[in-house]
């Protein structure tokens, strides 16, 4: 069922349901008046028969009624739309007007015994309904008047009708009305799906005609535009790793069957000769191996983020240095400036960006030098001697395979600076690099912005 289709059945549906409690309002009101106005008249007509001395003295008759003076019944009289009757203590009914007999109930004698002073009722009396009234009179005897309510009861039907087909045409204006709404509310939105269905085929959607829009379908447009932009940059960025990787891996493979090559020749090689071709097997295979993990590492950097949790930076940077020194023989200067690090992040991520830091420095700092490493609760930096970078190569040590001419001559892939990148900035941070020249000696610090803590 369609949007447009239910807000129709649900405005039809408010329709009338308010109908309904309006219409039974109304109806109640007025068959309330109506019916007390009836009863006022029965009243009236009650006080002024019970003052008739006819009306104690009337004896029952077999076939005519007892006139009671100037009120006997005739067209426009008092007793013209009511039948008088007079109820004897033993449940006897004394005719005054003729017409229908309105048989005497049991509550009719309590009233002519005196044990009650009125009784109040409607009665039916073949295909009429009488509205009767009984009053006590004086010697045990009772007064009921019954007035014919056919009248009150078809206007009564004749208001139900006319409510029914109210509440009926109220609710078919409402769905009618509720429908064109949906239609224009939906259109927007109509127009907003065939865009995105199209996206198969369009390479650059444009979703400005809703994006501008200052309601709830503009703040629809807008993250749908968000999420298509970050669709076409991890498609952009796919296309471009999976051209560096293919650029990046094409060495080492050429390499590899080119010694296989030669080692097909083996019996022709010297000893010299295998050994040589053999440890570059070993290197190469070493290479490429680091250079498949780093993809897979790339790839992952930001799916990571979905297992993160608060980490403490600290002793995750404490023992990461006492690793790399050990491993590396290398001299490090830890400047800790806070008790804890709390950070938001996968720790295998955080790690990954303090080890890659950490190993970037080791390859292009002097052996005999001293890697500075510093921690704030804004900053890592790792600081070593090293060429300045010039301003150009400054971002594009970030990107993936980019290595500068002074790193080409060293082992890497040139992805480490990019995971590092990558990773930091799906948390909420940024990575940056700059040079700084002391007392003749030149030093370059790679460092990240942590992200805020959750």
């Amino acid at each position: 069922m369609s949007l447009r289709t239910r807000l129709a059945i649900v405005l039809a549906a408010l329709a009338i349901a308010t109908g309904l409690v309006v219409a039974t309002l109304a109806y109640t009101t007025t068959s309330h008046q109506l019916m007390t106005s009836v009863d006022i008249s029965l009243r009236s007509t009650a006080r002024a028969l019970r003052t008739r001395r006819a009306l104690v003295t009337a004896k029952a008759t077999p076939t005519t009624p007892t006139p009671i003076g100037k009120l006997h019944a005739h067209p426009g009289g008092l007793l013209s739309r009511v039948i008088v009757e007079i109820v004897e203590s033993n449940g006897a009914v004394i005719s005054i007007t003729g017409g229908p007999t309105l048989a005497a109930s049991p509550h009719d004698v309590a009233v002519a015994r005196g044990a009650s002073p009125r009784w109040l009722r409607t009665q039916r009396v073949g295909a009429n309904t009488y509205r009767v009234l009984t009053i006590a009179l004086h010697g045990h005897r009772a007064l009921e008047i019954g007035r014919n309510i056919n009248d009150v009861l078809n206007s009564l039907a004749a208001l139900r009708t006319r409510f029914v087909l109210l509440v009926l045409g109220a609710a078919f204006v409402a769905g009618i009305v509720g429908y064109l709404i949906a239609v224009a509310l939906s259109r927007p939105i109509l127009g907003l799906a065939t865009t995105i269905a199209t996206l198969p085929t369009v390479s650059n959607p444009d979703l400005n005609p809703q994006a501008k829009r200052k309601d709830e379908v503009g703040t629809l447009a807008r993250a749908f535009q968000r999420a298509l932009r970050a669709v076409e940059d991890s498609q952009a960025q796919q296309r471009r790793l999976i051209q560096n990787a293919s650029h990046e891996l094409r060495t080492p493979l050429t390499s590899l069957r080119t010694n296989i090559d030669l080692l097909q020749r083996y019996d022709s090689l010297g000893a010299d000769d295998r050994s040589r071709i053999l440890a570059d097997l070993g290197t190469e295979t070493r290479e490429l191996t680091n250079l498949l993990t780093e993809l897979v590492d790339l790839a992952l950097a930001e799916q990571q983020n979905q297992y993160a949790t608060t980490v403490d930076l600290r002793p995750v940077v404490e023992t990461l240095i006492a690793r790399f020194q050990a491993r590396s023989k290398r001299q490090f200067a830890a400047t800790i400036t806070a008790a804890s690090v709390p950070i938001h992040a996968s720790p295998r991520a955080i790690e990954q960006v303090v080890a890659n830091l950490l190993d970037n420095a080791i390859k292009f700092s002097p052996p005999d030098s001293v890697i500075t490493v510093e921690l704030t609760p804004t900053n890592f930096e790792v600081t070593n001697l090293a060429d300045p970078i010039d301003d150009l190569d400054r971002e594009r040590i970030f990107e993936r395979f980019y290595r500068t001419p002074a790193a080409r001559a060293i082992d890497g892939s040139g992805l480490g600076l990019a995971i590092v990148r990558e990773t930091i900035t799906s948390l909420g941070g940024t990575a940056y690099a700059y040079s700084t020249t002391t007392e003749g000696q030149s030093s370059v610090t790679i460092g990240v912005t942590l992200p805020t803590p959750r």
